[in-house]
């Protein structure tokens, strides 16, 4: 069931969100990726949903696992790779800034 003006949880990225974008590989579906125009880039973890009563709710509060503030100016666009994961198990990350027209890679 739909519910657009109850939101299952609330997380707060120091920015407006302008970007945002779930992690593509499974195992990882609880990180959400976001261009927080003027405060970086950040990775979102989320807890598992829990049900009851009909309804959900995230079990437990999002917390910034990782983030990216070398940009001078807003963070706008920002994705995932599709790409296999690197060594240490993070993913490729790639980020752009509005005014400076600067494109950064890191991992995440």
């Amino acid at each position: 069931m739909r519910k657009l003006g109850s939101p299952l949880t609330q997380a707060d990225v120091g920015g407006g969100a302008w970007r945002v974008k779930w992690h593509p590989d499974e195992t990882r579906k609880q990180d959400l990726l976001v261009a927080c125009m003027h405060d970086g880039f950040k990775v979102v973890r989320f807890g598992p949903i829990s049900v009851d009563r009909g309804g959900g709710d995230f079990s437990e509060v999002p917390k910034v696992v990782k983030r990216r503030d070398d940009h001078e100016s807003m963070a706008y666009g920002a994705d995932w790779s599709h790409a296999p994961p690197l060594a240490n198990g993070e993913t490729l990350i790639g980020g752009c800034s509005f005014y400076d027209h600067k494109m950064s890679l890191w991992s995440g």
